[in-house]
């Protein structure tokens, strides 16, 4: 299994150091307070104050709040703050921090995202290295047993995000579509969620053409997980599909990708991973809705047998493609994806998430994902989510004017846009969208492009540089949305 390594959460009457909070309407011991006023080192280095007391009394590590953080409860900055306290832990070589209650953060949404920001912030994909880093990792953050209910509901969140981060981040030799698919299965088994894996065999069956093209340039199979969480048994309405990309690898096939990109490449199933976590955060809290989540998951590789651009392959929903460019390769798992989830659930909708594709770093860098709906509500109901949850996302344009980035003169569709008058639009992100609109079929769907969130060059409110699993948060927290009052 996939495993990583984050800050356990303990009870107990021993840490390395207290945290104590220092800011508007704060009141810190007059003990601190001496300390504090006598310190001469750290205050000009540090957003952090290092208190050592005379030995008889713990010691503290001191973290100033500003007024806009206290008064706005804003998750994002608690989260930075937290960055700021793990930073502290690793320098200070402090193997555990003491949490004070979660009355002194002000309200209960404060500490369970300073709590959520430390586990986050901590993780750090287990690696299986013979020989260990020799980087001071701290171990553990104590609270009170008070708080302990908290804590777990906020762990079992973290776990489920720290997951998708994990298989993001997992080599592509370890992490194969059928490794995935097994670990999906023994995450969401155990919730009561219930997943199928369709096979190689059946996916010939079923005649899924556009996945199998995509696959057939690699010796290791493909194969779908099917994932159904009934949160509302009484009914039998399906109320969403997510799909997945699921591409374990992605290089480019005989258009073949070059460096620095195709090292990289790993990260091309985040989309997966993030439908896969929501559904998980969703099943760990009972969610009252009816989900299914459809993940093709293969690799796009290079083979004696694989697809070229030139080719014309099916699709499950019967439309015939024009493959202009094998590394266009994430549309046409979608498509199939997509179009099983509505021939076999016919849900109310279906929101596809994917890292389609690189272009969408050029409009929206790391700070937003994409959007693409013509459906209003939808549009508005997920942008919601994302502001509250800190996934942000930025609608694009979807309309009718698109239609000719998709068309072909041998086939149904291409999956290539028209390359315009400069030739930089073969890859558009609209393109991507425009081509999976057609196998929606008037179902009210929504396309998350992702490529430029997935992955954090840089630390961010939520994580540090490398995976976010993104989507997780941001699916659940919009299923919420749907759910009975």
């Amino acid at each position: 299994m996939t495993s990583w390594m984050t800050l356990k959460i303990e009870t107990g009457p021993k840490a390395s150091a207290d945290l104590l909070l220092q800011g508007p309407g704060t009141t810190l011991p007059s003990r601190i307070n001496a300390a504090l006023s006598s310190q001469v080192s750290g205050s000009d280095a540090a957003p952090w104050l290092d208190v050592a007391t005379d030995g008889n009394s713990p010691r503290f590590l001191v973290l100033t709040i500003d007024e806009k953080t206290m008064l706005s409860g804003c998750s994002d900055a608690w989260m930075s703050l937290a960055a700021i306290a793990f930073d502290a832990m690793k320098t200070l070589r402090l193997e555990s921090l003491r949490l004070p209650s979660a009355a002194a953060f002000g309200s209960a949404e404060a500490f369970e995202a300073f709590l959520t920001g430390l586990l986050l912030h901590s993780f750090r994909l287990d690696q299986g290295r013979k020989t260990p880093s020799k980087a001071f990792q701290p171990t553990a953050v104590v609270i009170d047993a008070d708080d302990q209910l908290v804590a777990d509901r906020m762990q079992r969140t973290v776990v489920a995000i720290n997951r998708a981060r994990a298989w993001i981040e997992q080599p592509a030799n370890l992490l194969t579509p059928e490794v995935f698919a097994a670990e999906a299965e023994a995450a969401l088994t155990p919730l009561g969620v219930s997943v199928r894996i369709l096979d190689l065999d059946a996916l010939k069956t079923l005649g899924a053409h556009a996945v199998l093209a995509v696959a057939s340039g690699s010796h290791n199979p493909p194969c779908m997980v099917v994932a159904e969480w009934r949160g509302d048994p009484d009914r039998q309405e399906w109320d969403v599909a997510f799909v997945g990309k699921g591409v374990t690898f992605d290089s480019g096939g005989l258009n073949l990708k070059t460096r620095p990109v195709i090292e990289k490449m790993k990260f091309d199933m985040g989309g997966a991973a993030g439908v896969l976590g929501a559904l998980e955060l969703a099943a760990s809290r009972k969610s009252r809705t009816n989900v299914v989540v459809v993940v093709p998951m293969t690799e796009n590789s290079i083979g004696s047998n694989g697809y070229r651009p030139g080719d014309v392959i099916g699709s499950l929903a019967g439309l015939s493609i024009e493959v202009q460019n094998t590394d266009a390769e994430g549309r046409l798992v979608l498509a199939d994806g997509v179009t099983y989830a509505i021939q076999t659930y016919a849900p109310a909708r279906v929101v596809d998430v994917a890292t389609l594709t690189g272009a969408i770093l050029g409009v929206l860098h790391e700070e937003y994902a994409g959007l693409f709906t013509t459906d209003e509500e939808l549009a508005r109901s997920l942008l919601e989510a994302g502001e509250i949850t800190g996934e942000t996302l930025w609608r694009l344009p979807l309309t009718p004017r698109q239609d000719y980035l998709v068309e072909s003169s041998v086939a149904d569709l291409a999956n290539m846009g028209a390359p315009g008058f400069l030739g930089a639009g073969g890859g558009s992100p609209a393109a991507g969208a425009k081509f999976i609109e057609h196998f929606a079929r008037g179902v009210a769907w929504a396309h998350i492009v992702i490529a430029g969130v997935a992955w954090a060059t840089r630390r961010v409110p939520r994580t540090g540089p490398g995976a976010t699993g993104f989507g997780a948060a941001l699916l659940d927290r919009w299923l919420a949305s749907l759910e009975p009052d």
